[in-house]
């Protein structure tokens, strides 16, 4: 399963649980994020601690929904990132957009 969710006060965490490498997991990324939006919830933190890769297929889904939450006065945030995540969104900034929290 790609992702796992657990509730912890008014902030959602969203475990990713696998590398989101292609359309398939790029997708199934995004119909979770939706979900959740639909759902109300509008503070989620992404914990990408079991991902080793993330391609265009997830940074998109990333930056859609963050701009969404933003739009409707949410907030995303990851949790601490491993090195190889934590190189990807310092190499494209998102590390200044999406604050970094502990769980």
């Amino acid at each position: 399963m790609l992702t796992s969710v657990k509730k912890a006060g008014n902030r959602i965490i969203l475990r990713i649980n696998e590398n989101i490498t292609d359309m398939k997991s790029g997708e199934e990324f995004k119909e979770t994020l939706t979900s959740l939006y639909s759902q109300g919830e509008r503070e989620i933190v992404l914990d990408f601690g079991s991902v080793n890769v993330i391609s265009s297929h997830g940074i998109g889904k990333i930056l859609m929904f963050y701009k969404r939450l933003k739009e409707a006065g949410g907030q995303m945030y990851v949790a601490p990132l491993n090195p190889n995540i934590r190189e990807i969104f310092e190499a494209l900034m998102l590390d200044r957009l999406i604050p970094e929290i502990k769980l």
